[in-house]
C-alpha cells in the first residue's frame, strides 16, 4: 500500500511539471501564442485571453466580458464554437515584435485574424491595442 502511495505522489509531481512546461511552451514563439490566443478570442475564453495578451489589454478584455454578460445567448454560442487552426504566419519587425496572422476554420468557413505580438519578460504575448 505504501508503494502505491509513493507511486501516486510521483505521478502527480510528474504531471505538475509537465503541465507547467506546456504552459510555458505557449509563450515560446509568436506563432504559438497567436494560435492559443486565436482559439480563446473566437470562443470567448477570457481566462486564456488574459494570459496570452500584454498587460495593458486587460481593460479591453474586461469590456468584452461585460458585453458578453449582456448577451448570454451569443456568449454561449461562441463558447461552443470549434476552431481548427490551419496555420500562422508571423513577420518579424525585430527580436521582440512580430505581426502575426492566424488562419483558421470555424463556423463552416475559412477565417483569419491579425495582431501584433510582443516579447515581454521572455514571453511572447498578443497586443490587441492600436497604439
Amino acid at each position: 500500500m505504501r508503494k502505491l502511495g509513493i507511486f501516486v505522489l510521483f505521478a502527480a509531481i510528474i504531471a505538475m511539471f509537465t503541465a507547467c512546461k506546456s504552459d510555458k511552451d505557449i509563450y515560446s514563439t509568436p506563432e504559438k501564442v497567436m494560435e492559443t490566443f486565436t482559439v480563446a478570442f473566437v470562443t470567448a475564453d477570457f481566462d486564456v485571453m488574459y494570459k496570452t495578451t500584454v498587460p495593458h489589454d486587460a481593460a479591453l478584455i474586461r469590456d468584452m466580458q461585460k458585453y458578453m454578460r449582456n448577451d448570454p445567448e451569443r456568449a454561449k454560442k461562441m463558447n461552443e464554437l470549434k476552431v481548427d487552426v490551419k496555420d500562422t504566419e508571423c513577420k518579424y519587425t525585430n527580436d521582440t515584435l512580430a505581426l502575426c496572422t492566424c488562419r483558421f476554420f470555424c463556423d463552416n468557413r475559412d477565417q483569419s485574424i491579425t495582431f501584433r505580438t510582443k516579447k515581454l519578460d521572455g514571453k511572447w504575448l498578443v497586443d490587441m491595442s492600436e497604439d
